[in-house]
């Protein structure tokens, strides 16, 4: 049991609490998945327990009063089904992301393909959780 407390606390030190991952992917507008390329924006993400969620200027989620005019672009856990690479010819030039949803898919780019892997893993991970009905053990590790 010591080892897995000892390997626990070397894991927490390694990420972004409160947070399982956060870094930058290009996204279409929230209201447009069909958007031309200029309209995509590179954004900071942040990913944990419950989702993955495009941060604000200071890299925390938006807030619910925040913007109300707008849908925040906001992928919750239990709503995804798979997440792959993409090679779709109609995203933007990078590593391309599909998290295809209860609600349809959703495309995202991430800079690089080590990037992507990274995002990949991550997401299975939260998922991998999710669905044996653990999550509340990742939240517990990390936001306390």
């Amino acid at each position: 049991m010591q080892v897995y407390r000892s390997a626990l606390r070397l894991v927490r030190l390694m990420l972004p609490l409160p947070y399982l991952k956060v870094g930058y992917l290009t996204a279409p507008p929230a209201n447009n998945a069909i958007a031309p390329h200029t309209d995509w924006e590179r954004s900071q993400f942040v990913l944990n327990h419950e989702g993955l969620q495009k941060a604000d200027a200071s890299g925390q989620p938006p807030s619910q009063s925040m913007d109300r005019g707008r849908k925040p672009t906001r992928i919750a856990v239990e709503d995804i089904v798979s997440v792959s690479a993409s090679a779709d010819l109609t995203l933007p030039p990078g590593a391309g992301l599909c998290v295809d949803t209860v609600h349809g898919p959703r495309f995202l780019v991430a800079d690089s393909w080590e990037a992507l892997d990274s995002w990949l893993d991550a997401l299975c991970l939260v998922y991998t959780i999710f669905a044996r009905g653990k999550s509340d053990v990742l939240a517990g590790i990390i936001t306390g």
